[in-house]
């Protein structure tokens, strides 16, 4: 078939699109950044229509002065309400302790706001990518329907189970250059269920009419399963609900087809954990049932208000990928460093991930392989110890609220009655001196304020 974008068979590598694979927050993101870098692109999107999922994301103040260069913050600030902190209570309503945190807590419709700054000819849905091929001055995307994409390079921005990934490592194993440890499946041993609530009556919780929300947290007693509840704009009320599960230890994201016959032995483990019927729902929430609502009435009001389109079961994955590119081929996001969502590490890293791959391809200048391989190794350079601080402090403090029993009580105890506060903004990142930016565009009036206060 053929290419609608490749217009002039003599064009240079630099002279042709950008192909993103992957049409999430990460995807629509980069697309963004790359039209105010002057740079084309195009979106191919495996899913044959996006659906608003029933969960929040935070915004890390990291990443605020990039939203505001690209001209996204005022209008992300109006459907979002700054975060104060989160408060952990236990089963029966007493205060056990609290985390300071500054940062934005915004509502699912945030996708379609991105998807407003995506001109339409730029995004194509329902193409699930098969095959990536190359050579030295292009690269080519086959898709299931037998289409055919050809751009300078491929910017996989697919997710946890990254199609681009696989497809890249299957090659690289193929060859014997795929390391031993991408060879290893996900890692996860916890899941939850998430749910936004409809629109909520005010006069029955007061909390919604607040100009900031605190993210409540409920635990469990003698038991595993946890709650976090967190007031939006619109008179919604987020919630989760969930914690380790026994019975989920890995996810290989290529079991069918494999990188190598060493992976034939962790296939056993592709499918195992609680099976997600709407059943699985009732299960993982009935485990909440006694628990004291910090906002009056029940817990179980706030998962009956929520439609069912609202309701998403979510698998708390986690590993950080050695490989991060490979010819024409690069990784961002989850696709590369999977990390446990806690205080908006997982969608922060990936916009960083975007900006600092950005600003680099803005200073292109052939787009030569020789250019391309040189990019990529100063991007992982810059951000791969980065991702694996924010992966380790996510994990920490997940740990720290999800685990019981007599020794993770004692930690717990410790953290949230006798941290400073200081230090606490410090582990959790909600103070941070390096403020990234994106190098082509403005910076922001008010940054080098902001930065002076931030870093003192």
């Amino acid at each position: 078939m053929t290419n609608p974008f490749l217009k002039d068979p003599t064009a240079r590598p630099k002279d042709l699109p950008v192909l993103i694979i992957g049409g999430g927050l990460a995807g629509l993101v980069l697309g963004i950044m790359l039209d105010e870098a002057g740079i084309d692109y195009h979106i191919l999107e495996q899913a044959s229509a996006l659906r608003p999922l029933g969960t929040s994301i935070t915004l890390h103040p990291v990443i605020m002065d990039i939203m505001d260069q690209l001209g996204l913050l005022e209008d992300m600030c109006k459907m979002s309400k700054p975060l104060r902190g989160i408060t952990v209570l236990s089963s029966g309503g007493r205060r056990k302790g609290r985390i300071d945190a500054r940062s934005k807590k915004r509502k699912p419709d945030l996708h379609e706001f991105l998807l407003k700054r995506i001109p339409a000819r730029k995004l194509t849905m329902g193409k699930r990518v098969i095959d990536i091929s190359e050579t030295q001055s292009e690269v080519t995307v086959t898709c299931m329907d037998e289409t055919t994409y050809v751009g300078q390079l491929v910017i996989g921005a697919d997710g946890a189970y990254s199609s681009t990934r696989q497809i890249m490592y299957r090659k690289l194993a193929e060859r014997g250059l795929l390391p031993e440890s991408d060879k290893n499946p996900l890692y996860f041993d916890k899941q939850c269920v998430v749910g936004i609530t409809s629109p909520l009556d005010p006069s029955k919780y007061p909390v919604l009419r607040d100009d900031s929300c605190e993210v409540k947290v409920i635990l469990g007693k003698d038991q595993h399963t946890s709650m976090w509840i967190l007031p939006l704009q619109g008179n919604r009320m987020a919630w989760c609900v969930g914690g380790p599960d026994p019975h989920v230890l890995y996810h290989h994201d290529d079991s069918s087809s494999g990188y190598s016959s060493s992976n034939t032995s962790n296939s056993s483990h592709s499918r195992r954990g609680r099976d997600w019927y709407p059943e699985t729902v009732v299960e993982i929430c009935e485990d909440v049932r006694n628990f004291k609502s910090p906002y009056g009435g029940s817990v179980m009001d706030l998962i009956a208000a929520t439609p069912k389109g609202l309701v998403s079961k979510v698998l708390l994955e986690e590993k950080l990928f050695h490989t991060w590119y490979h010819g024409r081929v690069v990784l961002v996001g989850d696709a590369c460093h999977k990390i446990v969502p806690f205080f908006g590490q997982g969608a922060s890293q990936a916009i960083l991930d975007c900006a600092c791959l950005v600003n680099m391809l803005h200073e292109m200048r052939t787009g030569s392989q020789a250019e391309m391989t040189s990019i990529f190794q100063n991007y992982v350079e810059m951000r791969a110890e980065t991702a694996r601080i924010a992966s380790d402090s996510s994990r920490e403090f997940a740990d720290l609220i999800y685990d019981q029993g007599f020794k993770a009580n004692i930690a717990r105890n410790i953290v949230l009655r006798f941290t400073p506060t200081w230090l606490l903004r410090m582990i959790t990142g909600t103070t941070n001196s390096d403020r990234p930016t994106l190098h082509y565009l403005p910076l922001p009036k008010d940054y080098r304020s902001n930065k002076r206060s931030s870093a003192a």
